[in-house]
Parts: structure tokens; C-alpha cells; sequence
């Protein structure tokens, strides 16, 4: 099945683009002059053209809906859409608690998000709930968690846990939005109609940086 997967969500862009048995993957970091989110498209057609690809090609497409900034979620998802309108293909939304989840191997570790206004998002067993920053400590009693840069300067004094910001880890999350795709648009009986585009819903959280134009 050849996918394109994309995520303009969280800390960076991530992409992949897999052709048979090649596979194509790209992170871009924000700059002084656009939020990361701007790269998609360029980067999408740089891709196609490295693998000699046509988009007409695709079987399905992935994408993160979120939670993680506002424009990122916006831009992802118009494009997703778009593209599933203009190309009639299926598209799976995933949520960026699984993705993370998934990339840091760690079947017991949970996560926390920071979803502004002293409210967290916290994932566990496949369960996602939004929950007030009192009603954290206890939540990550004894575990590993998974968080953002925000999330982790609020709780790293905490000492009965362990915590790993997946900003400087490096989470090939990219290639986890891939094997993830792959696992629920293969167990599909109806691709079309359980990916569908007009299923698709974005999870905000955040704005995202804001940056001077030169």
C-alpha cells in the first residue's frame, strides 16, 4: 500500500512517502521566517520527485489531527482533505497521543500534553481525556511520561515519575504515523468509507510561535 503521511501538528513537520518497498521521510524544523507547517507542500513535491512518484499513485493518506498548534491542525487537515477530494483517496486522522505513544516503544507510558489554561490532555490505554492541572500528579503517579516541552517544566520537580520530553528526543514520528496508518487502513473491510474526508477533526490546543519577518 503506498501512503503519504504528514503531521504538521506538533514540534516540526513530519513526512513520509512510501513507494512499494522505498520509503521517504523528512522533518522540518520552523524557521525565522515561516512556522514549519509552510514546508509541507514544497516538501511533499521535492519527495515525489526524488522517488520519480506520482501522486496519482497513493492508495490512502495519513495525517495528525492533533491536539498541537492551531495553524499546524489547519494547515494538515486542509491539505488532507484536499488532497482526498482531488485525488478520491481514503485519509486516516490520527491523534498525536497515539503517535507519540507508539514512537517512544514504551507500552506503559502515558501522556500529557499542555492544552493552555491550566488543562492538560492525558492519554493512557488508548483513552483520551482532557484534564485540570490539580488533577495531574495523581494521574502520572509511577509512570513514564511522554510530554511536551510546556508540560515538562510544569512537572519535572515531580520525583515519582519519569518523564521524557519527546521535543529532544527525536521520536521518528514520521515512520510511527506510517506503521500506524498502515495497521488500521489494512484492518479497514471499507477504506472509503471509514476514512473518509468529512470524518476528519481537528484537536486544538495551542498557537504556534510566532516569528518576525525579515
Amino acid at each position: 500500500m503506498n501512503l503519504l503521511c504528514f503531521d504538521t501538528s506538533l514540534d516540526k513537520t513530519y513526512i513520509s512517502l512510501n513507494n512499494n518497498d522505498i520509503f521517504l521521510s523528512r522533518q522540518i524544523k520552523s524557521d525565522e521566517r515561516n512556522y514549519h507547517s509552510a514546508y509541507l507542500i514544497p516538501e511533499i513535491k521535492r519527495m515525489c520527485k526524488e522517488l520519480d512518484f506520482s501522486l496519482y499513485n497513493l492508495d490512502a493518506i495519513v495525517t495528525n489531527c492533533g491536539p498541537g498548534s492551531f495553524t499546524g491542525i489547519r494547515a494538515g487537515l486542509s491539505v488532507a482533505k484536499v488532497m482526498a477530494l482531488e485525488l478520491d483517496l481514503p485519509v486516516a486522522g490520527l491523534n498525536s497521543c497515539e503517535i507519540l505513544k507508539y514512537a517512544s516503544k514504551d507500552n506503559d507510558a502515558v501522556v500529557l500534553l499542555d492544552a493552555r489554561r491550566l488543562m492538560y490532555y492525558f492519554y493512557d490505554n488508548g483513552t483520551i481525556e482532557l484534564i485540570l492541572k490539580d488533577k495531574v500528579e495523581e494521574k502520572i503517579k509511577n509512570r513514564t511520561v511522554i510530554c511536551d516541552t510546556s508540560s515538562y517544566n510544569d512537572f519535572c520537580a515531580y520525583q515519582n515519575c519519569r518523564f521524557i520530553n519527546f521535543e529532544q528526543e527525536n521520536y521518528p514520528l514520521e515512520k510511527a504515523m506510517y506503521e500506524i496508518g498502515m495497521d488500521k487502513l489494512s484492518a479497514s473491510n471499507n477504506m472509503s468509507e471509514e476514512f473518509s474526508r468529512a470524518k476528519l477533526k481537528a484537536n486544538y490546543i495551542q498557537t504556534p510561535p510566532v516569528f518576525s519577518k525579515k
